[in-house]
């Protein structure tokens, strides 16, 4: 018996070590579809990755500061290739590199739906990260997202919570994490696919409010805008009047001259084409959310800033629910939008009037730039902020802009000014209670446990 012993314990110290493979985001999703491996397809991948991943950066500043767990947004590249929505996600989840001149991705906690629209076909992916499954199925949502949309079909659809089941596909073992499905256009059941996009994010939001995964909105400031008061009637006796009424363009300085150059109209259609997509898209995401304000950057202006200033336009005008496509919309959210090159750092500050008591666009702007001036090596970043941000007269309260150029001397550099920008914006804010603190959420990532720790 002492001999069996001693040769149990002899196999024991003889046993290997098994490593365990730590999971990432990636895995919770399905496996990249082979032919996306095709070399015919590699430039339009690189698209797709590099949307996908610019976008997590940007879900990731934007539910940290506000403290969100879940997401809603569209995406463009992938358009009707559903393999390649997938892979937008995954570009979206993968690990962020914060020593990357442009980081990309790192969003892999916040749980998400994203979407892409053509006008023959609605490609939708979910994931949920594994701490938010047993609030949240992944494949439950989305057939609950994918029903409501087929309901707005006026029941031609038939039984829509049945076909949502046949429509909605996950992954062996993922189905809490990760689901996908595609709706076709069918003109007889009355299923359109680019006006979609409204029930898939109502829809989405809804189900998540109503399981505590997202803040409820519904007490927003937006029943002002159905009380009135005698004012709103004009006298019987009094002189009639017309009285112009103000737009949210009328907040800003007028258009730069120089852009109606016909050489620059191409250019000036795809800046006003994003521009109007990201309105639309904040506008959802502040509205479900109870937002105020947000912060985002932008692309097309590049270091132009009067293009960044129409941008901005772009994204408050007035949006028209009857368009198929629609635009704007997010007039009401103060927003600072930003776009970089290697050469210039350009910020626009918009503020709506009803917010210029807490917050006024020139210093909200002048504390940012402050900020990212300190980053670097500049004497007195107060006052340099303050000769860099301009206005227009009058309205200094509702639009700032600046421009930072790159000086190697200074050690001030554009492609790293991204996180200072965006976490100086919404400090300001959170000081003056305009946006959630999120803070008591991220101290989860520095509480260590004994399994993070191999045993001796």
């Amino acid at each position: 018996m002492p001999e069996t012993i001693a040769n149990t314990n002899e196999i024991v110290a003889e046993a290997p070590v098994v490593a365990e493979v730590k999971k990432t985001f990636s895995d919770l999703l399905c496996n990249k579809a082979e032919r996306l491996n095709d070399d015919k397809l590699e430039k339009k991948m690189k698209k797709v990755i590099k949307e996908g991943g610019k976008r997590g950066v940007e879900i990731e500043g934007a539910a940290d500061m506000g403290g969100l767990q879940f997401f809603i947004t569209p995406v463009e590249e992938p358009a009707n290739d559903i393999d390649m929505l997938v892979e937008s996600m995954r570009a979206m989840n993968a690990e962020s590199d914060p020593s990357e001149e442009e980081r990309k991705g790192g969003s892999g906690k916040i749980g998400k739906t994203i979407f892409c629209m053509t006008d023959d076909k609605l490609n939708v992916v979910a994931y949920v990260p594994e701490e938010h499954v047993a609030k949240c199925n992944a494949v439950e949502w989305l057939q609950n997202t994918v029903c409501e949309i087929l309901k707005g079909g006026n029941d031609n659809v038939g039984d829509a919570a049945a076909v949502a089941k046949d429509l909605v596909k996950s992954a062996e073992g993922k189905e809490t994490t990760f689901a996908m499905a595609s709706i076709e256009k069918a003109g007889d059941k009355a299923l359109f696919p680019l006006k979609m996009k409204d029930a898939c994010i109502n829809s989405g939001y809804a189900y998540l409010k109503a399981r505590g995964l997202f803040p409820d909105g519904d007490d927003s400031d937006d029943e002002d805008d159905y009380v009135f008061g005698d004012d709103d009637f004009p006298s019987a006796d009094a002189e009639e009047e017309v009285e112009v009424k103000k737009t949210f363009s009328d907040l800003l300085c007028d258009k730069a001259e120089r852009l109606n150059d016909d050489k620059l109209e191409k250019k000036m259609k795809k800046v006003i084409k994003e521009g109007g997509k990201r309105g639309v898209e904040i506008e959802g995401a502040a509205d479900m959310g109870g937002l105020q304000f947000f912060i985002t950057p932008v692309e097309e202006p590049a270091n132009d800033i009067d293009m960044l200033v129409e941008s901005m336009r772009a994204m408050n005008m007035e949006s028209d629910p009857t368009e198929e496509e629609r635009k704007g919309g997010s007039g009401k959210i103060g927003k600072t939008i930003f776009s970089m090159t290697d050469d210039k750092l350009n910020v626009v500050a918009y503020v709506p009037e009803e917010h210029t008591a807490k917050c006024n666009a020139v210093e909200w702007l002048q504390n940012t730039v402050c900020e990212i001036l300190k980053g670097g090596k500049v004497d007195n970043a107060a006052e340099a902020a303050q000769e860099l941000v301009t206005s227009a007269a009058g309205k200094e309260s509702t639009f700032a802009m600046a421009s930072i150029e790159k000086d190697g001397e200074k050690a001030l550099f554009p492609l790293k000014m991204k996180d200072a920008c965006i976490n100086a914006g919404y400090a300001y804010l959170k000081e003056r209670d305009l946006f959630p603190d999120g803070d008591s959420d991220d101290e989860d990532d520095y509480v260590f446990g004994d399994d993070d720790f191999p045993e001796m």
